[in-house]
């Protein structure tokens, strides 16, 4: 299993160092985690979420949260299928900070990226507690990132990398429009700045981090709790 970005992507957008991406010598740092693990503090319940608003902000039992996924994980394989790129389904149950969790994912590093492709992948389902009591899906993708160029020639478009794919098939929304995130990109690197970037998609969370050499993104729901779900259908 190969050692990549997708493993310390949550901490490095808490931290926002991004240390996955390549530094200025051009050599990949090394990781100590495989792809399949995602940094536990990026995991915890955000007190924003109860200001999320939309679908996907709305309370969910187990059983339909399950059944969402398990839609958006077809999807996710098919793009993956279709990029051509070899990628690993996996299910495991884990031990963080004396609370156990499932992770059902799909996730892949893709090796050897051309400058704007697509580097790194994960899909996947968490749910904690011994009976499943809270969960929530997220979708983390890198990028391998000519930002020289694209402040060179003002000119770079998120919606046209594999990106825009994976995100439609977890938010249903067709033909977004990134020029506004593009610009921000573009503007924030140019002048130095730290590159990060916080909207919301219907209820779900979105981020975004970069520097000149890497595009790092994340989609997520909130932290369902599911047992509030099954007391209001009561």
């Amino acid at each position: 299993m190969s050692k990549k970005i997708i493993s310390v992507m949550m901490s490095m957008i808490v931290a926002t160092s991004l240390i996955g991406c390549k530094n200025s010598d051009g050599n990949i740092e090394k990781k100590t985690e495989t792809a399949a693990t995602v940094g536990v503090i990026a995991d915890k319940v955000d007190k924003d979420d109860e200001k999320l608003e939309g679908k996907w902000a709305e309370k969910h039992t187990l059983d339909e949260t399950q059944k969402i996924f398990k839609e958006k994980l077809s999807k996710m394989e098919n793009i993956t299928k279709e990029l051509g790129i070899k990628y690993t389904k996996d299910e495991k149950i884990k031990k963080e900070n004396n609370e156990s969790f499932n992770d059902k994912s799909i996730y892949f590093d893709n090796e050897n990226p051309e400058t704007n492709k697509i580097e790194s992948m994960y899909f996947g389902m968490k749910t904690y507690g011994e009976k499943l009591e809270t969960g929530d899906i997220s979708l983390k993708l890198s990028l391998k990132f000519d930002g020289e160029n694209a402040i060179k020639n003002n000119n770079f478009d998120l919606g046209k990398t594999s990106f825009s794919k994976y995100i439609q098939a977890f938010t249903d929304q067709e033909n977004r429009d990134y020029s506004a995130i593009n610009k921000e990109i573009i503007e924030k690197l140019k002048n130095g700045d730290t590159v990060k970037i916080n909207n919301t998609i219907d209820g779900l969370k979105e981020e975004i981090r970069a520097t000149k050499t890497c595009i790092i993104y994340k989609l997520s729901t909130k932290k369902y709790k599911f047992s509030d779900a099954e007391m209001s259908m009561k």
